[in-house]
């Protein structure tokens, strides 16, 4: 495997810290993939990266933990370095440790807060510790009567048992010198919530009842009820005689519904380009009713979450307490701030920013607000609140806890599982699978895997994941736009695609190839040229090249490729930041706001970069005038789409060509080809073409199946629906469309000779 050499001590670096590195292909050589899980890959246990993931739990609280509500399995049966969700051990009491932090669930009492401190006695698995209402008979018999416990167990599980007793009443929890045995629960209701957003209104559960019992006898409470999905449980006493519990017990079948993993952050030590994820994966019972989604996010800096603190002069009212209560009120959110106080920064001149203007009251939080995002990432990231400055603030002084949308995207779509999931064999072997959703270069890389299943019996779990990563990129940013931005539809359009190029002297790798998507296959290419910074201009032209015939090459220029959405072109390696890269091809356009995407890469890499839109140059020319009034180098959305007109005819350009042909078997225009257009269509849509005689009788059915906007043609050798050369003459053929917006229907004649 060969590096370049200002590659090769990051990438020793890094893989002494990551551990396992999957193979790479030769033709790939510039590139590294990384592999978690799996027989060679980092354990899943030790979350990958190098920085701990950090879980927001409430609008108050994190936690650092890779399995939020604590129900991943990291050593499943027969599964080395595989992660399932949590199976039940139907010996297991889920009711311990619910309200631990991994947990993230919580014992509390909605009406008797005096009972609250003693409540996470019935769930620490000691026999000798209760919850004590012994002493609540007679006279104070109101301070038990209706009394509600209520617990959460931090995540879903499927439940069919309940047990709860006092102190020495189970013999598996011996507590002679406490003989309580006889003062349990005389009357209760249990009451479940499966913790479904469905099951809830304005966020609190709804409860159903599944055991009630008014006249108890048995100082063992075990209560079996068919098995469902459980969160949240509420215990009602509906007795005015004391009592006590000892513990009270949740037990389990089946796998938990719901469960995820986060990695830890990957830190790659520099902007790094991303490339394809991929993961292997399989399923126990039923494979319709369990799936696994895949999730991704990139930041430039080492902390996605985001603490927030109450602007000082500002005060956030927050809703409850009861009337003249100071606690009533609305939360102003836009109050809420991500810096820290000014003697908590150590740096005199942000220090002086953060009092004299970010948490000047005279200065408009907004304003503040754009202020601090206008600071470089560095500067940001010296006064940005921390979870340790967070905790020193006064309860009243702290702001929500949120994922940083500014200096991180937000988590991805989930990938397709149809590209992205491969056999465990090819794991690392990133032939295939989805490309990371990334459109720039980050340093900073998180994953998340999400299960689910609809069934007890039913789950799915991961073996290994894999990603493809590469570092330093070819630029920090490359910034794109076409012109002319309004074509007609359909029609033969001559535009010009423009790169500049914004990079680091001597960190960024350069680039030498651009890829463009195109709507349609490219009907020709014109003049290439590049701009250099200090004047020195270097052009081709394309024009008289046959494009049937690749690469084509002129001095150190070339057309590599055509596909039928795609054009690939190469040129001398651009390093030099305020490069400009022009582009003219001839193309068609079919849809509105058809966006021609593209990507920088270099010869033996296997990850492009990602154009972004924006103002790469002055493109006027022609009818054309550029509207861009911005600097260079500014990104705008909408400058890589090109706009056409809408029209109501779907079904554009339909014609046979050639117009007449001879199926006699001369290998010489023995057959024909119906051309057509679509415009504007989203979603798939069903066509079909048939083709009749001029008495209207039908001949052939040639195509029934559904397309998209695009260009499209279809052959017929000559023969009808029997495989039979049909006799000469002229023949109808129909195009028939059937559209959300209603059908069109678009006629041709060809002719038929011997």
């Amino acid at each position: 495997m060969r590096l370049p050499i200002r590659l090769a001590n990051f990438f020793i670096a890094f893989v002494l810290a990551l551990g396992s590195v999957g193979p790479v292909h030769a033709e790939c050589d510039i590139r590294e993939v990384v592999v978690i899980g799996g027989i060679q890959g980092l354990t899943w246990k030790s979350g990958g990266g190098q920085i701990p993931a950090t879980v927001i739990r409430t609008s108050r609280t994190v936690e650092r933990t890779n399995a939020p509500g604590g129900v991943i399995e990291y050593s499943p049966q027969d599964r080395p370095n595989w992660i399932f969700p949590q199976r039940a051990d139907t010996t297991r009491n889920i009711a311990v440790g619910a309200n631990a932090p991994e947990r993230g669930g919580e014992i509390t009492s909605p009406n008797t807060p005096n009972i609250r401190t003693d409540l996470s006695n019935i769930i620490d698995d000691d026999g000798a510790t209760a919850l004590d209402l012994r002493n609540a008979a007679g006279g104070q018999a109101a301070r038990v009567l209706g009394i509600l416990i209520d617990l959460d167990l931090g995540a879903r599980f499927g439940v069919n048992r309940f047990r709860f007793f006092p102190r020495n009443a189970d013999p598996a929890y011996p507590a002679p010198n406490l003989p309580f045995q006889n003062e349990f629960m005389r009357g209760f209701e249990i009451f479940v919530n499966d913790g479904a957003a469905g099951t809830q209104r304005e966020g609190i559960p709804i409860l159903q009842t599944v055991a009630i019992q008014t006249q108890n006898t048995e100082s063992v409470v075990d209560i079996t009820v068919p098995p469902q999905y459980v969160r949240f449980i509420r215990v009602k006493s509906l007795t005015t005689a004391g009592f006590e519990i000892a513990e009270f017990q949740v037990f389990g079948t089946g796998f938990v519904p719901e469960a995820s993993y986060v990695s830890n952050i990957f830190d790659f030590g520099d902007l790094a380009l991303l490339g394809r994820l991929q993961w292997t994966a399989d399923q126990v019972g039923d494979p319709n009713l369990s799936k696994i989604q895949v999730r991704t996010r990139t930041g430039v800096d080492p902390q996605p979450v985001e603490f927030n603190k109450v602007r000082p002069g500002e005060r956030i009212f927050r809703s409850g307490g009861g009337a003249g209560s100071s606690t009533q009120g609305t939360t102003f959110a836009g109050l809420q701030v991500p810096w820290k106080r000014a003697e908590d920064v150590a740096d005199s001149r942000l220090s002086e920013l953060v009092q004299t203007v970010l948490d000047n009251g005279e200065v408009d939080v907004r304003d503040a607000l754009e202020q601090f995002k206008d600071l470089s990432v560095d500067q940001r990231n010296l006064i940005t609140l921390d979870q340790a400055d967070y905790t020193k603030l006064r309860n009243e002084d702290k702001g929500d806890i949120r994922d940083d949308v500014t200096n991180w995207s937000g988590w991805s779509a989930p990938y397709d599982a149809t590209l992205g999931r491969v056999d465990l064999e090819k794991i690392g072997d990133v032939a295939a699978g989805a490309q990371v959703a990334v459109s720039e270069p980050r340093r900073y890389f998180q994953f998340a895997l999400d299960f689910s299943s609809e069934d007890f019996e039913s789950a799915a779990g991961v073996g290994a994941l894999a990603f493809e990563v590469l570092s330093p990129p070819f630029a920090e940013e490359l910034i794109g736009e076409i012109a002319p931005r309004v074509a007609a539809v359909g029609e033969k359009t001559r535009f010009t695609y423009a790169v500049v190029n914004k990079s680091r002297p001597g960190k960024d790798r350069g680039f030498d190839r651009l890829e463009i998507d195109t709507p349609l296959r490219a009907d020709a290419v014109g003049r290439i040229q590049i701009r250099r910074p200090d004047g020195r201009v270097e052009e081709v032209d394309f024009s008289d090249s046959n494009l049937e015939r690749l690469p084509q090459v002129r001095g150190s220029f070339s057309v590599v490729e055509v596909r039928d959405q795609a054009l690939v072109i190469s040129f001398p390696t651009i390093e030099e930041s305020g490069t400009l890269l022009r582009v003219e091809f001839d193309n068609g356009v079919l849809r509105y706001g058809t966006t021609f995407t593209g990507r920088g890469s270099q010869a033996g890499t296997c990850i492009g970069q990602e154009v972004v839109a924006g103002n790469a140059a002055d493109l006027s020319g022609g009818d054309h005038q550029d509207p861009d009034v911005q600097p260079v180098g500014t990104p705008l959305t909408g400058n890589l789409s090109v706009e056409v007109p809408i029209v109501r005819n779907l079904l554009i350009n339909v014609q046979a060509v050639p117009a007449v042909f001879t199926p006699n078997g001369d290998a010489a225009n023995d057959q024909t080809t119906i051309h057509y257009d679509i415009t504007n269509i989203a979603r798939p849509a069903p066509v079909e073409i048939r083709l009749f005689d001029l008495g209207g009788r039908p001949v052939r059915h040639l195509y029934a199946a559904v397309d998209l906007s695009g260009r499209f043609a279809r052959l017929w050798d000559g023969r009808d629906d029997e495989g039979k050369l049909v006799p000469p003459g002229n023949y109808l053929f129909t195009v028939d469309l059937k559209a959300g917006t209603g059908g069109q229907r678009q006629l041709g004649l060809v002719g038929v000779a011997y």
